[in-house]
């Protein structure tokens, strides 16, 4: 037995040792000024003269950012001391000659969570879980493309990643093909693309395993202060994935899945945090707090991203399907890929018994209202998904997430009642996962009649004129078909805040008051001014933590004639100071326009109580 497994163990080396595979080695337990040192020994080249590239762009980013920026002392190796000849053509490429002489590549990586790069042009910022956070000895959360480079035309060969690790250390990760030592990790990966899809996260293990029907769950958790940990956000996910999956038809596409969370106790460079799906795992960048004052926002960021595994998986455009990393074209359809993954995210946990009919329709009007605020609401859908690169459309891309899932809401509501309830968004994209699948991909400019052809005509012409074209959603005509009366414009009285534009102060980590012009009346009594920052309001400290409870507390609790108070940090004349000011009023309400408001009907139809039920999952 011994010898058969030595000969087994010697044929995967040979295989593995073959000369079209790529060999890189990263050295974790030597960080220097925050820089990762990366050795890559390549395949065979047979090209004299052949580039080396590092992404312009991944897929799921929908952003240029340039990784290449990150990479320092880039230097290449020839073979008995051959001289090869480097010339950078950009931020991202490196031409070398002669190739075939290559023995060794080696260069530096910057992280991206504290720095934009080494450009000194490009300072744009790398959303976090986008990119990759060098903590020495604590944290090493890796999105692979922003380590590991690629020579152009050989993306279809294997990676071999060999890591030097910390004592104790362990690599999260969705990739299956793993090799754990004591001190170090050897991962395969089979293709360019499949890297790119594969983000590692090593540190000392937090983790937690769950059985969702066919698949194989791992948590794993970095919470620098302890906070939270992988059993509880496990046990926070369990219900949650197994109403995700009897809402795909009772099982999962995927036999391994994992969710890496990576929290923060600090403001992020980019000021935000959030999640980048890929198909077998999601990175999470999150701010550390209580564990159950978090738990809501886990599972909607959690749902959204563990849909991918749909879309843009199983069902994509070929501009997905063969992605360029660095020439990148747009497909049209971010509806379809982030927009109906937002609404199925919220659908299926109101489907689910997660949360209530109520909850579902109050988040998608939200969703609906912010479009209408923030966004061009006559700018067609497809038109933005496909220029969203170009810098004056970028800035509607966030729409994806509010008018996206409205569009897929919509969709569903029409296909319902049109099927007498029989058919709806989750059955169209099954059938679609079906017809294409992760190796099948679509042509943009088809996908309308396809779907058209795949259920009624009235589906096509609502795809044309509301996603392909430039009209507005039919919310009046929608939602009464669910018995929802959409109210384009209401007056009523109401207790407010005063009426201000609130804005948020990195810096400070505080609310600003940064728009005054339709301060109402409270407001005015109150004495706001613009640049005010709050630090109290009643008494209770607002800050990242609080202020979701804080401001939910005072629209259920104040009443008229109430003496409300907001204790301020107004700032001086001299930059970075400020003096602490007390404002207060009697609460009073005051004339509110409410647009775009809901009322469920009184008498509903048949058909409608069979659409409501159906779409709702009563």
């Amino acid at each position: 037995m011994k010898k058969i497994l030595l000969l087994f163990l010697v044929s995967c080396y040979n295989l593995l040792s073959a000369d079209e595979n790529y060999y890189y080695s990263v050295n974790l337990t030597s960080v220097k000024n925050d820089k990762l040192l990366v050795e890559l020994t390549p395949p065979t080249i047979k090209e004299t003269e052949i580039e080396f590239c590092f992404p312009a762009m991944v897929p799921g980013t929908y952003e240029v950012y340039d990784f290449g920026k990150f990479i320092t002392n880039f230097k290449v190796a020839g073979k008995n001391g051959a001289t090869i000849t480097v010339v950078k053509l950009d931020e991202n490429r490196y031409k070398l000659s002669p190739a075939n002489l290559i023995e060794k590549i080696t260069y530096e990586v910057d992280d991206t969570f504290d720095k934009t790069g080494n450009s000194s042009v490009d300072k744009k910022v790398v959303f976090e879980p986008g990119g990759s956070n060098f903590e020495d000895g604590k944290n090493f959360s890796i999105n692979t493309h922003n380590l590991f480079g690629y020579f152009k035309n050989y993306i279809k060969a294997n990676f071999v990643l060999e890591f030097t690790k910390p004592k104790g250390f362990y690599p999260s990760t969705g990739l299956s093909n793993l090799k754990i030592g004591e001190s170090k990790d050897v991962i395969t990966v089979f293709n360019y693309n499949d890297l790119v899809d594969s983000p590692i996260m090593y540190t000392m293990p937090d983790t937690t395993s769950i059985q969702v029907a066919n698949t194989q769950v791992l948590v794993s958790v970095y919470s620098p202060n302890k906070k939270i940990n992988s059993k509880f956000i496990a046990n926070t996910l369990t219900e949650l994935l197994d109403v995700q999956r009897k809402y795909l038809g009772g099982t999962l596409p995927v036999n391994k899945y994992a969710f890496l969370f990576y929290f923060t106790s600090k403001a992020t460079l980019s000021g935000a945090s959030g999640a980048l799906e890929h198909s077998y795992s999601s990175f999470y960048v999150l701010y550390e707090d209580d564990s159950t004052a978090i738990k809501q926002e886990i599972r909607d960021v959690a749902a959204h991203e563990f849909f991918h595994i749909v879309t843009p998986l199983n069902i994509h455009a070929t501009q997905i399907g063969e992605f360029d990393f660095n020439n990148p074209t747009m497909s049209e359809h971010l509806w379809l890929y982030e927009g109906m993954t937002e609404y199925a995210a919220h659908h299926a946990q109101c489907k689910g018994g997660l949360t209530t009919v109520d909850d579902l329709l109050n988040t998608m009007m939200e969703k609906y209202n912010n479009s209408l605020v923030a966004f061009n609401d006559t700018m067609s859908f497809t038109w933005m998904s496909k220029n969203v690169l170009i810098e004056k459309v970028h800035g509607q891309y966030s729409n994806v997430y509010e008018k996206g899932a409205v569009i897929g809401m919509c969709l569903d509501i029409l296909l319902r009642e049109l099927s007498s309830g029989k058919y709806g968004t989750q059955e169209l994209m099954k059938d679609l996962s079906l017809k294409y699948g992760k190796n099948k991909s679509f042509n943009d400019a088809d996908l309308f009649k396809e779907i058209e052809q795949m259920t009624y005509p009235e589906v096509g012409e609502f795809l044309r004129r509301h996603v392909g074209g430039k009209q507005p959603l039919p919310m009046k005509e929608i939602l009464s078909k669910i018995g929802v009366e959409f109210i384009k414009e209401a007056k009523s009285k109401e207790i407010t805040m005063g009426g201000v534009d609130y804005g948020f102060n990195q810096a400070t980590l505080r609310l600003v008051v940064y728009n005054t012009r339709q301060m109402d009346e409270f407001g005015k009594k109150l004495k706001f001014k613009e640049g005010d920052e709050i630090s109290k309001v009643n008494g209770k400290v607002v800050d990242m933590n609080s202020i979701k409870e804080v401001f939910t507390n005072y629209y259920n609790q104040t009443k008229e004639g109430d003496l409300v108070t907001f204790e301020v940090e107004r700032p001086k004349r001299r930059k970075g100071k400020y003096k602490t000011k007390t404002l207060q009023a009697i609460a009073m309400k005051v004339d509110v326009v409410q647009k775009n408001k809901i009322k469920v009907l009184d008498q509903l139809t048949d058909k409608q109580k069979l659409t409501l039920k159906s779409w709702a999952g009563l």
